[in-house]
């Protein structure tokens, strides 16, 4: 295994281990007031690094980095506020059928063939859903359905960096997604009149945390090293996030799952392997 294969398994488990934290951070305050706290440090923690390294902003780099940063807003949303009705584990197998959602949209975007694997891996994942709601599809809550939409835009990211960042500089490109993210949520918090104070410390931890571990490590990882990797690949590295997700959500917080769930969730997990077979 190549050196950046490894490094790409970073990301994964810092996002893993960071459901549990957003699912207590926003337990008592609102996702969107958490979303704007949360970039608000992942911005300010950024602009040492990009006066250190001297960092040029581009024409071509903005435009690109103002996509990415609005797919990456609406991912963040869908999953923070769905994070609020549905369990750690829950919301973080259902983002990773953004994993088998990438190729469709790699085939319009950059043109790559999608395989025929990956019809059979939906209807895996299709099932493995089943299971993880119980058997029962009317388990499923509001947070499962805003995640879905959360993974939808999570394949558009991930398929756009792969056709974008090919050459070019990733600590720029991660500084213009942020800010356009910030930008959003600011906008957002406006226009629905929702209250930044007063922040439950909590939150403010919490938003604090993720702001490093799942923000600006983890992107920049990936922007950096995807660019030197095949998409599909690197899709596939990040496919490990849930079970990082489930594993530390049953270390921190102690649920208790069911055979027919872990059942689920390896059926989920196997799917999306067998979506980036070659």
């Amino acid at each position: 295994m190549k050196k950046e294969d490894l490094i790409l398994f970073l990301p994964p488990f810092l996002w893993g281990w960071t459901f549990v934290i957003v699912k207590n951070g926003v337990s008592n305050y609102d996702p969107l007031s958490f979303i704007f706290i949360r970039f608000l440090f992942s911005i300010i923690f950024l602009v040492p690094l990009i006066y250190y390294f001297k960092v040029k902003i581009t024409k071509n780099i903005f435009l690109k980095g103002f996509i990415l940063g609005i797919l990456l807003f609406f991912a963040y949303l869908f999953q923070t506020i769905g994070l609020r009705y549905t369990t750690p584990s829950n919301s973080a197998f259902i983002t990773s059928i953004s994993v088998i959602i990438t190729p469709f949209f790699n085939f319009f975007v950059s043109k790559s063939k999608i395989k025929t694997q990956t019809f059979f891996a939906i209807i895996l994942s299709l099932i493995g859903l089943y299971f993880l709601f119980g058997g029962n599809f009317q388990k499923i809550n509001i947070g499962d359905i805003l995640t879905f939409i959360c993974a939808i835009f999570w394949a558009l990211h991930i398929s756009f960096i792969g056709h974008f960042s090919l050459n070019e500089e990733s600590l720029s490109s991660l500084f213009v997604q942020l800010w356009v993210v910030f930008l959003f949520s600011s906008i957002s918090i406006l226009l629905t009149n929702k209250t930044i104070l007063p922040i439950p410390k909590n939150s403010l931890l919490d938003s604090f945390i993720v702001a490093i571990f799942a923000t600006i490590v983890p992107f920049y990882i990936q922007i950096k090293y995807q660019r030197r990797e095949n998409t599909i690949k690197t899709a596939f590295i990040f496919s490990t996030e849930p079970i990082f997700a489930n594993l530390l959500e049953v270390i921190f917080l102690g649920p208790i799952y069911t055979i027919i769930n872990y059942f689920g969730m390896i059926l989920i997990f196997f799917s999306s392997l067998i979506a980036q077979r070659d």
